[in-house]
């Protein structure tokens, strides 16, 4: 998709191309996880129906071509009561004499009237996890962790057998934001649709899933501004009011947005974390393949490091890491009474807090609704293969060789020629 373009025939993509920047380097080509990218008359083309929004082509591209639909601080006229929930991320961003609750005290300085953090929403998953979804037998094993909204896209493109695996729960965002506008309409007697949720974002997939939420009907925050976007404020911020002791966070929730951090708070002994999306997918490989027997939870997440790797951060994601560990380790572990727990599985049990709407594969491999058609095309695919030259060099305009056959096949590829196969031709000729 091109700058401009919000919305594909069927999926908001946060993720979108700036053409006038693309020189057709094919950086991006190369790693995008579900070969949502090809290259048309020297420019890159975003296929929307593949395209999972992890912002990896952000990340590689040396010009600047790809760039994410985020909310602009302007979204904040449109409600009579902000609140802003900040990724936890956030605080490994600044330099380590920048306390939290200065940083949330800016936050308010922006306009926001109230913060709330993510803290909550771990500590709910965390207990439900451990206490209920561990324990059913039923559910199929490992259990994934949903809090990854690339993965979870990923999950539906490229391995829908695994999407019975996933956790049914809300993510600690989610969560939180429903707590945080129902406690703001008691306290205030504002209407729910008067009172804005604002999530600061280090991530494009988690704009897509607020506009096209998985697994929920619909999203409990009202808007995405980048991490990139509200830092300069914050910063210009940091010294503007007397500074409120606002943050309740625990060494826990801190940890979660680092990899690792999840399996570690819910306590699960057979676990695997993977971090980097072309690394879970490996693991994934495993998973389906059913080579990982015994293994009981397994922590995906698309961005190395986790969500402190998110493309919409500021700080190298290691200094990150050291940064909110350090913070980690003033902050108290978090102990949750029984009865707090029993209240947090009845909320699950009663649908506040689980996926309430099926998480369906995305057959974007369908090369036609008549089966018999669709198998005759895959043997033209293997045909045309036979022909190739395999390198996956994507000179072509086509990720590898297999997605130059199937865009023939489909018909979206007509111009193109196999440059490498040409050459050899020519060589063979000339000798």
């Amino acid at each position: 998709m091109k700058a401009g373009d919000s919305v594909d025939n069927k999926y908001f993509h946060s993720v979108v191309l700036q053409e006038d920047r693309c020189i057709g380097c094919t950086s991006c080509l190369k790693v995008c996880p579900t070969e949502a990218i090809r290259l048309r008359d020297g420019k890159a083309r975003i296929i929307g129906e593949k395209c999972i929004d992890c912002g990896e082509c952000i990340r590689i591209c040396p010009n600047h071509a790809k760039n994410a639909v985020t909310d602009k601080l302007t979204v904040l006229q449109n409600f009579k009561y902000k609140i802003a929930i900040p990724s936890l991320v956030l605080y490994g961003q600044f330099a380590n004499k920048v306390g939290v609750n200065a940083m949330l005290t800016a936050l308010k300085e922006i306009g926001f009237d109230e913060v709330y953090e993510a803290t909550i929403g771990t500590e709910i998953i965390t207990k439900v996890i451990q206490e209920k979804i561990l324990k059913e037998d039923k559910i199929e094993r490992p259990l994934i962790n949903s809090s990854c909204p690339a993965i979870l896209r990923l999950i539906q493109i490229r391995f829908p057998d695994l999407l019975p695996n996933v956790v049914d729960i809300e993510t600690p965002i989610e969560i939180t934001a429903r707590i945080a506008k129902r406690d703001a309409a008691l306290r205030t007697g504002f209407d729910i649709s008067d009172i804005g949720v604002i999530f600061i974002t280090p991530c494009t997939a988690r704009v897509t899933s607020i506009r096209n939420p998985l697994g929920i009907e619909q999203s409990y925050i009202d808007a995405a501004i980048s991490m990139k976007e509200i830092y300069g404020h914050i910063i210009r911020n940091l010294n503007a009011g007397v500074e409120e002791n606002i943050t309740l966070s625990t060494r826990e929730s801190m940890e979660w947005s680092i990899i690792g951090g999840q399996s570690k708070a819910i306590g699960v002994e057979k676990y695997i974390a993977v971090d980097g999306i072309n690394e879970v997918i490996k693991v994934l490989e495993e998973i389906e393949t059913g080579r990982l027997e015994g293994l009981e939870f397994f922590e995906g997440m698309a961005c190395v490091g986790g969500c402190i790797g998110g493309p919409l951060t500021i700080e190298n994601p290691y200094i990150a890491k050291a940064k909110l560990q350090s913070i980690a380790r003033d902050l108290p572990c978090k102990e949750t009474s029984e009865e707090q727990i029993k209240q947090y599985i009845k909320m699950y049990e009663e649908g506040l807090i689980s996926l309430t709407e099926p998480i369906e594969p995305r057959a974007i491999m369908k090369l036609d609704k008549d089966i018999s058609v669709s198998m005759k095309k895959m043997e033209m695919i293997e045909e045309i293969l036979k022909h190739l030259p395999g390198l996956d060099c994507g000179v072509c305009g086509a990720p590898t060789c297999r997605a130059f056959s199937e865009d023939i096949v489909k018909g979206e590829n007509q111009k193109s020629i196999c440059i490498v196969k040409t050459m050899e031709t020519f060589k063979k000729k000339k000798n």
